[in-house]
């Protein structure tokens, strides 16, 4: 169903240039006080109110003026593409300046600030293709070239300064949660299948031990993505303040934010219902306060090596964008033995997820600081044979359709399938070994290239235990409920 009418913002407080229409980013729901309508681009518009958001921008534009030399002092779009198309990396400024760049095509408050310092400003509407054209060729460099940590930390850094409507603080360290998506999935049948909600699920078991956050959006080339998985369910992701999300932490030790409620920048690749950079910013782009420390909890595709990203966070802490502590950035393959990225990735890698047994997952840690490389994790990391003859691939491949993946989803978390609970608590495993034991001296071998093998089957056990015991389904239960009175407008107190 498609909401026609829905109320407008006044001129003065539009953030987003392209308004999305239609189911999902307007729809009518169900909510605690009788039927609401949910329209993306009204949230994003009462949250960048309640945050003094463009007041905040000003300010924030002096601070990072030094980044923005190729806009404000070069030859804007025309010197970034120039390079782009001489076959050159970009700094980490230049990558800056070229988000900045995008980002002022869609973001109102953005362009009234900085578009007329901008060299060779075109008219809006040009700006909004020559953006376009910027997206699609960092998105071809990542698939022929590769793109570097610079680039990545460049296209982050400006996207959570300065189009990111509102940051959450959190008291303690907080585990954020991204994938770039892309999977090409496992074989089933002669088709490409794919597994069921990974990440999401993984976030809410595994905040019954330690504050998560996961940032996602609504589904642009696949079937289910992060905010229709967890609205399924029943919660809702229109907060409409910044108090109204931290409530929601405090109680219940989970956040999860939306992509289109808190910026601009996606509003254009879902505009062209295909993939841009995007997929690269949006998992590291963590709607979290520079000042709180993350856990990286990141999934990658086949373009970009695990350690890529790893350097890509160092760079964003030490230039003071974000905080990073102990990390890990992982994708699944179909070999059962690969000790290095390997040079036919884009063969061999398939998923932004923990590898289903019998094959390898690449994963690189962050430690103290230091990117420790890539390791080597094997289905015997995680249990036990005996365990692990209790479920194999064919058990776990979901056929690519929504009601498939949503009703796994359940199953998984609630242990109505035990295949399915056993490999979500392969995620939710090693995301606890980053928390609890990783800074221990031997929980990576460095001679192998593994990991503590022990340690990780204790947290694997540990995870299970979480979700056998019923632990993450009332996660879920308690998230949705606090969602449900905290979301909407007027509704967060």
């Amino acid at each position: 169903m498609q909401v026609k009418e829905l109320e407008q913002a006044p001129q003065s407080r539009q953030v987003a240039f392209i308004r999305l229409k239609g189911e999902p980013y307007q729809r009518c729901i169900e909510g605690v006080h009788g039927q609401e309508n949910v329209d993306c681009s009204l949230t994003l518009e009462n949250l960048a109110s309640d945050s003094n958001y463009n007041d905040r921008l000003k300010q924030d534009v002096k601070t990072v003026e030094g980044c923005l030399g190729e806009l404000f002092e070069g030859q804007g779009y025309y010197g970034i593409d120039r390079k782009l198309k001489q076959g050159e990396d970009l700094t980490f400024n230049e990558a800056f300046s070229l988000i900045t760049f995008v980002c002022a095509s869609l973001n109102q408050p953005l362009n009234s600030l900085i578009a007329s310092r901008i060299k060779n400003i075109p008219p809006r509407e040009t700006h909004l293709l020559q953006a376009t054209a910027l997206l699609a060729t960092m998105s071809g460099k990542e698939s022929y070239r590769g793109l570097t940590s610079d680039e990545i930390a460049g296209m982050v850094a400006a996207t959570i300064t300065l189009d990111t409507i509102a940051r959450i603080k959190s008291n303690e360290p907080i585990f954020g949660f991204g994938g770039m998506g892309g999977d090409k999935g496992y074989p089933l049948n002669g088709d490409r299948s794919k597994l069921f909600s990974l990440s999401t699920l993984s976030s809410i078991a595994l905040a019954v031990e330690t504050p998560v956050h996961k940032h996602h959006s609504y589904p642009n080339t696949s079937k289910v993505a992060g905010q229709s998985a967890i609205e399924a369910c029943g919660a809702r992701s229109d907060f409409h303040s910044i108090s109204a999300f931290e409530k929601v932490l405090k109680e219940t030790g989970l956040i999860m934010t939306s992509c289109h409620d808190t910026r601009t920048l996606h509003t254009l690749s879902h505009l062209l219902r295909g993939e841009t950079v995007n997929h690269v910013i949006g998992p590291l782009a963590f709607t979290i306060d520079k000042e709180t420390p993350i856990h990286a909890f990141v999934g990658v595709n086949e373009k970009i090596p695990p350690e890529t990203i790893i350097d890509t966070l160092r760079i964003l802490h030490k230039k003071g964008f974000q905080k990073y502590t102990n990390s890990v950035v992982f994708c699944g393959t179909d070999l059962k033995e690969a000790d290095a990225f390997p040079c036919d990735a884009k063969t061999h890698i398939l998923i932004d997820e923990i590898a289903p047994p019998p094959y390898t997952t690449l994963a690189a840690f962050l430690v103290n600081g230091v990117n420790m490389g890539t390791f080597q994790i094997k289905p015997e990391d995680f249990y036990p044979e005996e365990i692990l003859s209790q479920f194999s691939l064919d058990n776990l491949l979901v056929p690519n359709t929504t009601e498939s993946i949503h009703c796994s989803n359940i199953e998984a978390l609630t242990m109505r399938d035990p295949a399915k609970s056993y490999y979500l608590a392969m995620t939710v495993g090693l995301a606890l070994f980053v928390r609890h034991v990783l800074v221990l001296p031997d929980a990576l071998d460095l001679q192998t290239r593994r990991v503590n093998k022990s340690y990780l089957r204790e947290c694997t056990n540990r995870a299970l235990e979480i979700i056998r015991q019923g632990k993450a389904a009332r996660k879920l239960a308690d998230y949705v409920e606090s969602t449900k009175r905290f979301a909407g407008r007027g509704l967060n107190g």
